[in-house]
């Protein structure tokens, strides 16, 4: 996550404060360095953001971090108390890892439903791309860039259902709430000749998905659970669908 030895920063002075992130909320699950001043954390930013030489210029120098948070008074998310809203930015410096370049900013913020001020540095980058919404979480764990692809998977074992619209899925999950705790043969009996009355069939594509409908979960018995979600998705032709998916991870 933190930088290198090539640090190419850029401050505000007086009123001229820098572009603000295209996320200003950091939230209450993202990690931030809180500082007791402002030139706590340009010091903090400064001299304590690194990684290793060259060739372990991947990782992050975690000792060099807890040394600055030591020297400075900062502290990783403490007093944290729920989402911080960044007001300005005060300083931005670019640390360049041997994967990419990340940028990092000090800010000057607001803190939870009291408006707390307080004064920080953020992983700028990363807490823009930090899921803030159940359907970006769920896509961060189960999609890749968004896309659910069922082609290649074995339709014996998948349960990936392709429905003409994404009220049929809806539907099909609902039918199968009725059943919580069926053992994984009579389960999969089932949804088929429920998916087969709406007209939903196995997927054979790549899906976008657009939003989660419905859910319920199956306990078929020991490391065996069925998660299955109904979902609008767009095809790649732009048609949008429905699908029945079984996101466990069993």
């Amino acid at each position: 996550m933190w930088g290198s030895t090539v640090l190419l920063p850029l401050l505000a002075s007086g009123a001229a404060a820098l572009p603000l992130p295209d996320h200003v909320d950091i939230p209450d699950g993202f990690s931030t360095t809180i500082c007791p001043t402002e030139a706590a954390a340009r010091t903090m930013l400064a001299d304590y953001y690194r990684v290793k030489p060259a060739p372990n210029n991947h990782i992050t120098d975690t000792e060099r971090y807890f040394a600055g948070l030591k020297a400075t008074g900062c502290a990783q998310d403490s007093p944290r108390t729920g989402t911080i809203i960044i007001k300005t930015v005060v300083a931005r410096v670019e640390l360049t890892l041997a994967d990419g370049k990340e940028s990092y900013i000090v800010y000057r913020g607001v803190m939870g439903s009291a408006a707390t001020p307080v004064i920080g540095i953020v992983d700028e980058g990363n807490n823009n791309g930090f899921a803030r919404t159940e359907l970006a979480s769920w896509k961060e764990s189960h999609a890749i860039d968004g896309w659910l692809d069922a082609r290649g998977m074995d339709q014996e074992i998948a349960i990936f259902y392709r429905c003409e619209t994404p009220e049929l899925a809806r539907s099909v999950v609902a039918s199968m709430k009725v059943m919580t705790k069926a053992q994984w043969q009579p389960y999969r009996a089932k949804l088929k000749q429920v998916a087969a009355a709406k007209g939903c069939r196995p997927a054979r594509d790549r899906y976008y998905v657009a939003a989660l409908l419905d859910q319920t979960y199956n306990d078929c018995g020991n490391e065996c659970g069925i998660d299955l979600i109904a979902i609008e998705a767009t095809e790649r032709s732009g048609l949008k669908v429905g699908l029945v998916y079984d996101a466990s991870e069993m």
